[in-house]
């Protein structure tokens, strides 16, 4: 553990945390006020944002500190307002908290990409399945030239849960005019998206709900992108995507006890400047990750 890390985690009792997790949920609360961004009127950001400080201050016995004790404060703050930002709750298990070196980020699962784009205008409805071994998968093109979906014969047996077994996995975006949109990966795709992602361990623990997962990723993307929603929702879905990859470099993983150094973004943050959060997601600043950066913690045993 480095020395400025010891130094931060010294700095922050238990009030000083409640704090930046109360600012932090404030800014949320006065984003929404300004309407810069939209928050389902089911969604209740204090109790978002609560549930997660509770997550991230429980300690892990084994290395005898908290995720949130693991990480700067600056990396928590931002973690939580992508997620709050994004209507999400790690008390559904629609995201995570994962550490490198002392930065922490947020990372939306299977349901909470499920949700976030369910919220973008124009989206009534979004799936996706795996194709296993011994199912028969058909496409063609509709008249508007596009790949769409024809029939999927399931067979439930086939189902083994093993990540050799399965050939692919498909998602459907419907329109709420009743247009669909379907994209098709093969494992070998989905591989490939692995190899440069920064969670094998989950995705080798559950590959059927991590490659549905994948192809979900993939298919919102033009979605995400010409979307009318918010810059500021916007671009915290993009940046909790991201979040997972290195520049499209694999990351190496390695035993998730090790703790690193990351020479990225290593300047101080003022917290106590208003200011200071909502200017950051506008204007997220370019991170060069140091080479292979490792996990100190994985997910939670059950991220879907």
């Amino acid at each position: 553990m480095t020395n400025q890390l010891k130094e931060t985690q010294q700095m922050q009792p238990a009030e000083k945390k409640n704090d930046l997790v109360t600012k932090v949920a404030n800014k949320v609360q006065a984003m929404v006020e300004n309407n810069q961004i939209n928050i389902p009127e089911n969604y209740s950001i204090v109790n978002a944002v609560q549930a997660a400080y509770f997550k991230l201050t429980e300690v892990d016995f084994k290395k005898k500190t908290s995720l949130m004790d693991s990480a700067t404060p600056a990396s928590v703050a931002f973690s939580l307002q992508d997620m709050a930002i994004q209507a999400l709750s790690v008390a559904k298990n629609q995201g995570y908290f994962i550490v490198y070196g002392d930065k922490m980020q947020f990372t939306r699962s299977y349901h909470g990409t499920q949700a976030v784009l369910k919220r973008l205008n124009g989206v009534k409805d979004v799936w996706a399945n795996v194709i296993w071994k011994g199912e028969e998968f058909d496409v063609e093109y509709n008249e508007r030239g596009q790949l769409a979906f024809k029939s999927h014969s399931v067979n439930w047996m086939a189902a083994t849960g093993k990540k050799e077994d399965i050939l692919g996995a498909y998602c459907i975006i419907e329109r709420e005019d009743g247009v669909q949109f379907l994209t098709v990966m093969t494992m070998a795709e989905i591989q490939t998206s692995w190899s440069q992602s920064s969670m094998q361990t989950v995705q080798n623990k559950y590959p059927q709900e991590m490659a549905k997962r994948t192809v979900i990723n993939r298919a919102s993307k033009a979605f995400i992108n010409t979307s009318d929603d918010s810059d500021l929702f916007i671009g915290a879905i993009n940046r909790t995507t991201e979040n997972e990859f290195e520049d499209d470099k694999p990351r190496k993983e390695v035993n998730t006890q090790q703790e690193i150094d990351q020479n990225a973004n290593k300047e101080t943050l003022d917290f106590e400047t208003e200011a200071t959060l909502e200017s950051e997601v506008k204007q997220p600043k370019d991170v060069t990750p140091a080479p292979q950066p490792e996990p100190i913690t994985d997910p939670s045993d059950d991220p879907f």
